[in-house]
Protein backbone atom coordinates (compact mmCIF):
# COMPACT_ATOMS: atom_id res chain seq x y z
CA UNK A 1 0.00 0.00 0.00
CA UNK A 2 1.38 3.11 -0.71
CA UNK A 3 1.45 6.52 1.71
CA UNK A 4 -0.77 8.75 -1.10
CA UNK A 5 -3.74 5.84 0.37
CA UNK A 6 -2.37 5.56 3.49
CA UNK A 7 -2.59 9.63 4.74
CA UNK A 8 -4.59 10.40 2.02
CA UNK A 9 -8.52 12.08 1.17
CA UNK A 10 -9.37 7.95 0.83
CA UNK A 11 -8.06 7.16 4.47
CA UNK A 12 -10.09 10.08 5.66
CA UNK A 13 -13.37 9.15 3.57
CA UNK A 14 -13.37 5.76 5.29
CA UNK A 15 -12.98 6.94 9.15
CA UNK A 16 -15.43 8.80 7.98
CA UNK A 17 -17.99 6.41 6.63
CA UNK A 18 -16.72 4.18 9.93
CA UNK A 19 -17.87 6.99 11.83
CA UNK A 20 -21.21 7.04 9.84
CA UNK A 21 -21.76 3.41 10.15
CA UNK A 22 -21.02 3.22 14.12
CA UNK A 23 -23.41 5.98 14.80
CA UNK A 24 -26.32 3.51 12.90
CA UNK A 25 -25.08 0.89 14.34
CA UNK A 26 -25.74 2.73 18.58
CA UNK A 27 -29.35 3.69 16.63
CA UNK A 28 -30.13 0.45 15.63
CA UNK A 29 -28.69 -0.97 19.41
CA UNK A 30 -30.83 1.29 20.83
CA UNK A 31 -34.05 0.55 18.93
CA UNK A 32 -33.00 -3.33 19.43
CA UNK A 33 -33.22 -2.60 23.21
CA UNK A 34 -36.22 -0.89 23.11
CA UNK A 35 -38.02 -3.49 21.51
CA UNK A 36 -36.81 -5.85 23.97
CA UNK A 37 -38.07 -3.10 26.81
CA UNK A 38 -41.43 -3.23 24.80
CA UNK A 39 -41.54 -6.58 25.07
CA UNK A 40 -40.69 -7.38 28.83
CA UNK A 41 -43.29 -4.79 29.20
CA UNK A 42 -45.99 -6.61 27.85
CA UNK A 43 -45.52 -10.01 29.12
CA UNK A 44 -44.97 -8.02 32.78
CA UNK A 45 -48.42 -6.19 31.88
CA UNK A 46 -50.07 -9.54 30.60
CA UNK A 47 -48.94 -11.69 33.63
CA UNK A 48 -49.82 -9.00 36.26
CA UNK A 49 -53.31 -8.07 34.49
CA UNK A 50 -54.22 -11.70 34.69
CA UNK A 51 -54.11 -11.42 38.63
CA UNK A 52 -56.92 -9.50 38.75
CA UNK A 53 -58.42 -11.38 35.43
CA UNK A 54 -57.78 -8.41 33.12
CA UNK A 55 -56.73 -9.56 29.49
CA UNK A 56 -55.81 -7.47 26.42
CA UNK A 57 -55.96 -9.49 23.52
CA UNK A 58 -53.48 -7.29 21.82
CA UNK A 59 -50.59 -7.55 23.69
CA UNK A 60 -49.21 -11.07 22.59
CA UNK A 61 -49.33 -9.91 19.07
CA UNK A 62 -47.44 -6.71 19.83
CA UNK A 63 -45.02 -8.60 21.56
CA UNK A 64 -44.57 -10.79 18.99
CA UNK A 65 -43.93 -8.16 16.44
CA UNK A 66 -41.72 -6.48 18.64
CA UNK A 67 -39.56 -9.27 18.76
CA UNK A 68 -39.03 -9.83 15.15
CA UNK A 69 -38.13 -6.20 14.80
CA UNK A 70 -35.65 -6.97 17.34
CA UNK A 71 -34.05 -9.65 16.00
CA UNK A 72 -34.16 -7.61 12.59
CA UNK A 73 -32.78 -4.66 13.76
CA UNK A 74 -29.75 -6.55 15.85
CA UNK A 75 -28.64 -8.05 13.09
CA UNK A 76 -26.63 -5.56 11.96
CA UNK A 77 -25.57 -4.67 15.10
CA UNK A 78 -24.27 -7.95 15.53
CA UNK A 79 -22.33 -7.72 12.42
CA UNK A 80 -20.95 -4.31 13.31
CA UNK A 81 -20.00 -4.99 16.59
CA UNK A 82 -18.87 -8.42 15.62
CA UNK A 83 -20.56 -9.95 18.71
CA UNK A 84 -21.21 -12.89 15.95
CA UNK A 85 -19.70 -16.81 16.47
CA UNK A 86 -16.09 -16.35 14.62
CA UNK A 87 -13.86 -19.34 14.39
CA UNK A 88 -10.65 -18.25 13.34
CA UNK A 89 -8.08 -19.72 15.17
CA UNK A 90 -6.88 -21.51 12.30
CA UNK A 91 -6.49 -18.26 10.43
CA UNK A 92 -4.51 -16.74 13.22
CA UNK A 93 -2.36 -19.76 13.41
CA UNK A 94 -1.51 -19.66 9.44
CA UNK A 95 -0.52 -16.07 10.02
CA UNK A 96 -0.44 -12.88 8.44
CA UNK A 97 -1.36 -13.37 4.99
CA UNK A 98 -4.25 -15.61 5.82
CA UNK A 99 -5.24 -12.59 8.08
CA UNK A 100 -5.65 -10.75 5.24
CA UNK A 101 -7.33 -13.01 3.06
CA UNK A 102 -9.85 -13.32 5.28
CA UNK A 103 -10.15 -9.15 5.72
CA UNK A 104 -10.98 -9.55 1.93
CA UNK A 105 -12.47 -12.57 1.21
CA UNK A 106 -15.51 -12.21 4.02
CA UNK A 107 -16.78 -9.23 2.97
CA UNK A 108 -16.81 -10.44 -0.53
CA UNK A 109 -18.64 -13.38 0.71
CA UNK A 110 -21.46 -11.32 2.60
CA UNK A 111 -21.49 -8.94 -0.33
CA UNK A 112 -22.90 -11.81 -2.11
CA UNK A 113 -25.22 -13.06 -0.07
CA UNK A 114 -26.65 -9.53 1.21
CA UNK A 115 -26.93 -8.49 -2.51
CA UNK A 116 -28.83 -11.85 -2.89
CA UNK A 117 -31.17 -10.99 0.23
CA UNK A 118 -31.89 -7.90 -1.03
CA UNK A 119 -32.70 -8.72 -4.58
CA UNK A 120 -35.25 -10.73 -3.15
CA UNK A 121 -36.53 -8.40 -0.59
CA UNK A 122 -38.78 -6.68 -3.36
CA UNK A 123 -40.28 -10.31 -3.76
CA UNK A 124 -39.94 -11.03 0.49
CA UNK A 125 -42.10 -7.65 0.81
CA UNK A 126 -44.95 -8.28 -1.98
CA UNK A 127 -45.59 -12.08 -0.57
CA UNK A 128 -46.38 -10.69 2.96
CA UNK A 129 -50.10 -9.52 2.13
CA UNK A 130 -52.98 -8.32 4.70
CA UNK A 131 -52.39 -7.25 8.14
CA UNK A 132 -51.42 -8.27 11.35
CA UNK A 133 -54.15 -10.05 13.64
CA UNK A 134 -54.03 -7.72 17.01
CA UNK A 135 -51.35 -5.57 16.04
CA UNK A 136 -53.77 -3.16 16.26
CA UNK A 137 -52.79 0.74 15.98
CA UNK A 138 -54.97 4.36 16.07
CA UNK A 139 -55.35 4.25 12.04
CA UNK A 140 -55.81 -0.05 12.09
CA UNK A 141 -53.95 -2.63 12.19
CA UNK A 142 -50.28 -3.15 10.61
CA UNK A 143 -49.79 -4.36 7.27
CA UNK A 144 -48.01 -7.86 7.39
CA UNK A 145 -44.68 -6.56 5.41
CA UNK A 146 -43.94 -4.53 8.03
CA UNK A 147 -42.41 -7.14 9.57
CA UNK A 148 -39.43 -7.28 7.18
CA UNK A 149 -38.74 -3.96 6.18
CA UNK A 150 -36.02 -4.07 9.81
CA UNK A 151 -34.31 -7.21 7.57
CA UNK A 152 -34.07 -5.20 4.56
CA UNK A 153 -32.58 -1.80 6.08
CA UNK A 154 -30.25 -4.33 8.06
CA UNK A 155 -28.87 -6.23 4.82
CA UNK A 156 -28.05 -2.84 3.52
CA UNK A 157 -26.39 -1.83 6.30
CA UNK A 158 -24.47 -5.00 6.27
CA UNK A 159 -23.83 -4.75 2.51
CA UNK A 160 -22.52 -1.33 3.13
CA UNK A 161 -20.15 -2.73 5.77
CA UNK A 162 -18.72 -5.19 3.97
CA UNK A 163 -17.93 -2.53 1.63
CA UNK A 164 -16.40 -0.63 3.82
CA UNK A 165 -14.43 -3.40 5.86
CA UNK A 166 -12.70 -4.05 2.29
CA UNK A 167 -11.98 0.10 2.14
CA UNK A 168 -10.58 -0.12 6.04
CA UNK A 169 -8.46 -3.23 4.99
CA UNK A 170 -7.26 -1.50 1.56
CA UNK A 171 -5.89 1.79 3.76
CA UNK A 172 -4.70 -0.40 6.71
CA UNK A 173 -7.19 0.57 8.91
CA UNK A 174 -7.90 -1.88 11.42
CA UNK A 175 -10.97 -3.98 11.78
CA UNK A 176 -13.19 -4.10 14.42
CA UNK A 177 -13.21 -7.58 15.13
CA UNK A 178 -12.61 -10.23 18.54
CA UNK A 179 -9.80 -8.40 20.56
CA UNK A 180 -7.71 -11.36 20.36
CA UNK A 181 -7.15 -10.95 16.73
CA UNK A 182 -4.00 -9.36 14.97
CA UNK A 183 -4.00 -6.41 12.56
CA UNK A 184 -2.71 -8.02 9.09
CA UNK A 185 -0.64 -5.23 8.73
CA UNK A 186 1.38 -5.29 11.41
Amino acid sequence: MNSEIKDGPLLAAVHRFDQVMGAISQVFLVLANLCLGLMLIGTAATILLRLINVSFYWIWPWTMQFFVWMSFIGFYVVYRLGKDIAVDFLVIKLGPKALLATRYGVPVLILIVMGMMLLEMPKILASQVGVIDGVVTPWGEIERYTLSIPLGVSCLLIFLNAILDILKTWVGMPELAPSHATDPDS
